[in-house]
């Protein structure tokens, strides 16, 4: 939004600098974005939000400066001389569809000349981005950008019947626009319509049947509120935008529509000849009640953390345009009709606080009356997040939405849709984290990334029978080397065994007796014989391994990709290991390497049942695993190391020898294993 200093100035008085006024209008929630010269003045670039049409303009902006600066603020002229014939007499207007226009102003000017305006006209409108057409089409602009309110001018010898009905299209009317383009309309378009057709689309762009052309001599001119949403699905279904529709969409000031009507009149004489005819048409089926607001004194000593005082709060909210009435502890505020965002006491209190100027409240601590109450599983969380972190995964943040076709893919339950989705792309509530990490995996790929470890903690979301369940998730992703180059070492490609060992890291401090790996149920989309199941009793506590190659492929990745799905809410149900020492042992323990010849069948983890706990035995480690030449087909060869060891006395030879055939003899009889010689 562009704001001309010189415009200001013809309704609040300006002493400061433009970056000083620059400064003190972003201070107050007023964004300038750039400050320049132009033709001799001087040009405001406001970035100004949807919930603010009412600084759309140069009165409102005035209004913010005075408010302020404390300083009076003046009112544009609306005063004008009008003649005998009464203006109802000339024309009609009807309101057919009252909930989406609540009013609609008619003016009638009578002996007009159209021609260029006025330099001063033209030279404002044009430094504020709008060209110049004729002086009839410049002040409804010139109006637009001075007051905020969108009107229009019709060639009153036009309107079929001189009568303007505002109703909703009918079926196959259509109607073309001011820039020439046939446009269909549908019934859910609000129009402007004379006795017979569509004349214009109602807060967005008039038609071109009764355009303001050269011979236009007699004008209705229409100064209306039209409902947001109505206009807004207009103007996006037709792609069609204009300045009015933009104020329109964000709501505009019924209150405003006549004085609107009565500016542009009394500026008609300064462009041109013309009559106004007495009164003006003002259909307007139901006023509208805004509700009365109640500001407490003790409200905004709470939350602003300071005590203004009544006359300060009181010069703040007239100032806005607000009419505070004193009552008990407090005032009571009615509601005004250009400012529809303040519905509230604390969008009052936000007033006062921006005015008053944010940097002139003290900062100080709020009383705390409790110690704040931790969250559930909120030790288990903080364990958890330690624990990744100290692995070398970097957290990332992943949006909760996915697409129905990767929902499918990847998830487990029905899918969730979304009513009014951002995109075609992010349709459904995800299922699965696993899409959301590939993503972010392959935008760090994709930037030459050598070493990626990334992880999030989430939700997922899923339909069951009895309604809807968020679980908790910790999904972990990795790909590229297994640790950062290092001059010292050659790199090696992270692998499954890497994966399966962070894992185990993050189960370990949870109460998971009888945790195992294995390769059943794994889900589709994991790479069948790189992946692997933890579970512990009769529940599933990760899925880890590599993804599908297929899969990553499409995601155009090319190298391996390992993820994890680690369920968080399965975890934490089991609790924390309860801290537990021992004492360590006050001699070596004895160890014996045993070169084994085991079926393709036996798992490792079948070996360690196997073995049980045996007397004394402190562990059971895998040194080599060998497939190949001198093994027999069906068998793998395996060197494994087993460990013996006492607290206080030394194990003898006969005791581990002893212990080293139970061993052997255990895990042929059972597993048909047998020692290489």
């Amino acid at each position: 939004m562009r704001i001309l200093l010189s415009w200001l100035r013809d309704f609040v008085e300006i002493q400061e600098s433009p970056r000083d006024l620059a400064d003190a209008l972003t201070m107050a929630g007023m964004a300038v974005d750039t400050v320049e010269e132009a033709d001799g003045d001087t040009l405001f670039e406001f970035d100004i939000t949807s919930n603010r049409p009412d600084a759309m303009n140069h009165f409102g902006m005035a209004r913010e400066v005075a408010s302020i600066y404390r300083r009076p603020l003046r009112r544009p002229s609306s005063e004008f001389a009008e003649a005998d014939i009464l203006a109802s007499s000339m024309a009609s207007v009807e309101i057919a569809n009252p909930k989406s226009c609540a009013r609609y102003v008619g003016r009638v000017f009578t002996g007009v000349r159209v021609g260029p305006s006025p330099d001063w006209i033209r030279r404002r409108i044009e430094l504020c981005g709008i060209r110049p057409i004729n002086n009839l089409a410049d002040l409804t602009n010139y109006a637009l950008l001075e007051m905020g309110q969108p009107t229009h001018a019709f060639d009153l010898d036009k309107l079929a019947g001189r009568h303007i009905e505002v109703r909703t299209a009918r079926p196959g009317e259509s109607l073309v626009t001011l820039d020439g383009v046939l446009r269909e309309l549908v019934a859910e378009d609000l129009v402007i319509c004379d006795a017979e057709k569509p004349v214009a689309l109602a807060g967005v762009m008039g038609g071109e049947a009764t355009e303001i052309t050269a011979e236009t001599r007699n004008v209705l001119l229409e100064a209306a509120w039209f409902k947001p949403s109505t206009v807004r699905n207009t103007s996006r279904r037709l792609k069609l935008f204009s300045e009015a529709s933009h104020r329109f969409e964000r709501g505009a000031d019924w209150d405003g529509t006549v004085w609107a009507a009565d500016r542009i009149a009394s500026l008609l004489g300064q462009t041109g000849p013309g009559a106004v005819l007495k009164g003006c048409i003002d259909c307007y089926p139901g006023s509208r009640n805004l509700p009365e607001i109640r500001l407490q004194s003790e409200s905004i000593r709470r939350h602003l953390g300071v005590d203004l005082g009544g006359s300060e709060v009181e010069s703040i909210l007239l100032a806005l345009g607000f009419r505070p009435v004193a009552s008990d502890n407090g005032w009571i505020v009615p509601a005004t009709s250009h400012r529809l965002d303040v519905e509230r006491e604390i969008d009052l209190i936000e007033e006062i606080a921006r005015i008053h100027g944010f940097e002139k409240i003290p900062a100080t601590l709020p009383a705390v009356g409790i110690a704040p109450a931790r969250t559930p599983k909120a030790a288990e969380d903080t364990r958890m997040r330690n624990a990744v972190s100290g692995l070398g995964y970097d957290e990332t943040i992943g949006f909760s939405f996915s697409s129905s076709s990767e929902s499918q893919r990847f998830g487990g339950s029905p899918e969730i849709a979304l009513r009014n989705p951002i995109s075609k792309l992010w349709d459904v509530m995800r299922t699965s984290a696993v899409p959301t990490m590939l993503r972010a995996l392959e935008w760090n790929l994709k930037r030459n990334q050598p070493f990626v470890r990334l992880a999030e903690f989430g939700r997922v979301y899923q339909r069951t029978d009895a309604g809807f369940v968020e679980p908790k998730m910790l999904c972990l992703g990795a790909s590229g080397t297994a640790r950062p180059l290092c001059w010292s070492e050659p790199s090696r490609p992270f692998g499954f065994f890497e994966l399966k060992a962070d894992v185990a890291a993050l189960l370990h401090p949870f109460d998971s007796a009888g945790l195992r790996f294995d390769s059943r149920n794994v889900p589709p989309y994991y790479r069948q014989g790189h992946a692997a199941s933890a579970r512990c009793d009769a529940g599933v506590l990760a899925h880890f391994g590599e993804i599908d190659p297929e899969i990553t492929r499409e995601q155009k990745i090319r190298q391996p990709v390992w993820v994890a799905e680690i369920f968080l809410d399965e975890v934490y149900q089991r609790g924390l290991r309860a801290p537990a020492h021992r004492r360590l042992a006050r001699v070596p323990a004895v160890s014996r390497d045993f070169s084994l010849l085991v079926p393709e069948s036996v798992a490792f983890e079948r070996i360690i049942d196997t073995v049980g706990p045996m007397a004394d035995l402190i562990s059971l480690e895998p040194l080599e695993v060998f497939r190949g030449q001198n093994v027999p087909r069906g068998h793998y060869s395996l060197l494994l190391r087993a460990s013996w060891q006492r607290l206080d006395e030394s194990l003898t030879d006969e005791e581990v020898n002893s212990f080293a055939a139970e061993l052997r003899s255990g895990l042929h009889a059972r597993l048909g294993i047998v020692v290489r010689t």
